[in-house]
């Protein structure tokens, strides 16, 4: 059967990214549920209604007895990239320099898709950059870094860490965080969080 080409809405190609990665990453496909706290959809009708706008289009297919059975179809046409893509989430409250960091399972925001060997290590994750902490890593307000979460640094890695309640972007630097802002030793009020490895920048 020849399917006809049918144009998706930002909302559906952002579904059908979000339902490949999350299968290639997990083994097993979304609930109804993931998906519409993953795109910000708080309805479960609403994403119900952009799934059966993908399946009538030809791009997944469903079972109706299990809540974990969506299958993404190989066509094509497919916005999703046939291989290395995968959905990494932008943390709603997520933000550095300034205020608390949600963990790294809150994935409320929205999600990029990115190609997988882009950015080293698993279960990363975005944060917005407030302010100019790290202009001498060309880290930049208004920059998302990916950080892939880890407890430990090595000297030079440019780190997240929770310093006295709020986040910090900083380098690892022989038993002290180091930045723009200043220094500070490394004790028991400093927690690493995470290892930047990647950033994303909007703009030129």
């Amino acid at each position: 059967m020849i399917l006809d080409r049918h144009p998706l809405t930002n909302r559906q190609q952002e579904i059908l990214e979000y339902v490949a990665s999350f299968t290639r990453d997990a083994g097993y496909p979304p609930t109804v549920r993931e998906i519409g706290r993953a795109t910000g959809l708080r309805s479960p009708r609403s994403v119900s209604q952009h799934l059966q706008a993908l399946e009538k289009k030809g791009f997944i297919t469903r079972g109706r007895e299990k809540s974990r059975a969506i299958r993404v179809l190989d066509r094509p046409d497919s916005p999703v990239p046939a291989t290395g893509g995968h959905a990494v989430p932008l943390l709603m409250r997520g933000r550095v320099v300034a205020g608390e960091t949600a963990p790294a399972t809150d994935t409320s925001g929205t999600s990029f898709l990115v190609d997988r060997d882009l950015f080293e290590g698993t279960g990363n994750y975005l944060l917005r950059v407030e302010g100019d902490c790290m202009v001498d890593r060309h880290i930049l307000a208004g920059d998302m870094i990916v950080v892939c979460p880890q407890r430990t640094a090595d000297d030079g890695d440019v780190v997240v860490a929770r310093i006295n309640g709020e986040t910090k972007v900083k380098r690892h630097d022989k038993g002290r965080l180091v930045s723009d802002q200043g220094s500070v030793t490394i004790d028991d009020s400093v927690q690493i969080v995470g290892r930047v490895v990647g950033l994303i920048r909007s703009r030129c």
